[in-house]
């Protein structure tokens, strides 16, 4: 003891005095903590009587859960429980107990399995015996709306085709709200993409998709997918009204001029907007090929309108209204034929071909916009129904491409769409049950990555058809 008094004189006397000091404790701060493995904290201590010059040690008595070196600075090594003691001599000592615990904060990647921290959304649709086809969203809180469309026959009113436009509150993981506002576009289109415009003037939001669509023969066996519109429509969103063909502001686009000065014919419009770079991206299809065509948001808006007239197909689907009609529309709207693209491409189509390593081997399911990044969704789905199985596996994959066409980041599989043992668990689906890829946005400053999924018990027309949103990061 007379040891310390006297090296604690030599280091705590002032140039004018020496003291004899004897310390009587240590303080430690923080006294307790919890650290996630990898973790660090410094850990300080002082006496009694104080002296800030003294010669402290510092170590753990469980070095595989903590370590500790000269200076006081913690570093978590292993899952456990550890003391950190702070000495004095060989007397004079304190401790801190640490906690450290497993907390992996994995990145959401394509990669990931399904699970509730990749479930941005999970809800009930609003309209029985419809899938989903797209959805979009401005305001990710819980209070913030969720667009959706989905397509289909509306035995209520003859089985007339419509694209239903719904919404409702994100609300929590399991919120089972279902609400009913919705719109019914009827002979509009497929619904495959959509897009919302938050609204500026205090009323209600904007919401664009494809219009007055058209079936592709007078047959009365013809697939009524109404996919082959030549224009789409802005419309204000309008709770709980029906349109019919066409409403809003109108967008006509039959053909579209490359960069070799090669024109091209397309139909079957989808569109996506990004407002941050005031950027418009159609894809539209010709003779087997998708087509992405890019152009400025604000040249577009520029366009005077002109009158355009329609060749059109439609009706005479099942109930009521057996009548097929054929002939045509005329309306005004702006015409992006002339319009100079900031870039195209296209991708041909290789769809059936078991081949998944190209892009379009999948049905096309979604795009978006951002930057000067191009985003491509595909996938086929899976309906799984015990002794028989109409399909064998669910498909789903992303791509990025630039104006030209050029893969900025591998094509990647959607692990999470394929997982049919969380999915049973996490979204109340059992052995029987229908899963497919639909709908795409980029959110966040191009940092989050938006997926749907639509799910339901197979062979079930009204019951627990879910539109379920998955939310990954992303980086270039």
């Amino acid at each position: 003891m007379l040891l310390a008094q006297l090296l604690l004189a030599i280091s705590c006397g002032g140039a004018d005095e020496e003291a004899v000091v004897t310390i009587k404790s240590l303080t430690i701060k923080p006294r307790s903590v919890t650290l996630i493995v990898g973790g660090t904290i410094q850990f300080s201590a002082t006496s009694d009587p104080l002296c800030e010059e003294l010669e402290l040690s510092w170590r753990s008595d469980n070095e595989s859960v903590v370590t500790v070196d000269s200076n006081g600075v913690a570093t978590a090594v292993g899952v456990g429980k550890a003391a950190v003691i702070c000495s004095y001599g060989d007397s004079v000592t304190a401790r801190a107990s640490v906690s450290v615990i497993e907390h992996k904060v994995e990145a959401r990647t394509l990669e990931s399995l399904l699970s509730e921290q990749l479930i941005f959304s999970s809800r009930q649709l609003t309209y029985p015996g419809t899938v989903m086809q797209c959805f979009d969203f401005y305001d990710s809180s819980e209070n913030g709306y969720i667009y959706f469309s989905q397509c289909g026959g509306d035995s209520a009113t003859g089985s007339k085709w419509i694209v239903v436009l719904s919404r409702v509150k994100r609300g929590s993981y399991g919120d089972k709200t279902v609400s009913s506002e919705r719109m019914l576009m009827r002979w509009f289109g497929h619904g495959t993409n959509l897009c919302v415009e938050r609204a500026t003037d205090g009323g209600e939001d904007f919401v664009w998709l494809n219009s007055n669509g058209t079936v592709s023969s007078t047959s009365t066996s013809a697939v009524y997918d109404y996919s082959n519109n030549k224009t789409f429509c802005r419309v204000r969103y309008q709770p709980n009204t029906t349109f019919e063909h066409y409403t809003g502001e109108n967008f006509y686009m039959s053909s579209y001029t490359d960069t070799s000065g090669k024109k091209w014919s397309v139909s079957n419009l989808q569109v996506s907007l990004d407002f941050e770079y005031r950027r418009m991206l159609v894809t539209c299809t010709s003779s087997g090929t998708r087509h992405c065509v890019i152009y400025d948001l604000d040249a577009v808006l520029a366009l005077n309108e002109q009158t355009v007239t329609l060749e059109r197909i439609w009706g005479g689907e099942a109930g009521t209204n057996t009548e097929r009609k054929k002939g045509t529309t005329t309306l005004s709207a702006r015409v992006l034929d002339n319009l100079t693209p900031l870039g195209s491409f296209r991708v041909a189509s290789n769809l059936n071909s078991g081949d998944y390593d190209k892009t379009y081997s999948c049905s096309f399911q979604g795009q978006a916009i951002y930057g000067n990044r191009v985003f491509w969704y595909e996938g086929q789905p899976l309906e799984s129904v015990v002794g028989s199985g109409v399909y064998d596996n669910a498909q789903a994959y992303v791509e990025v491409f630039d104006y030209k066409g050029n893969r900025l980041a591998p094509r990647q599989r959607v692990a999470a769409v394929s997982d049919f043992d969380n999915m049973k668990k996490l979204l109340n689906l059992n052995e029987n049950l229908f899963s497919e890829a639909e709908g795409m946005q980029i959110k966040d400053g191009g940092k989050k990555l938006y997926l749907g999924i639509t799910t339901h018990l197979a062979g079930a027309t009204t019951k627990n058809r879910l539109s379920t949103i998955l939310e990954y990061d992303y980086s270039e």
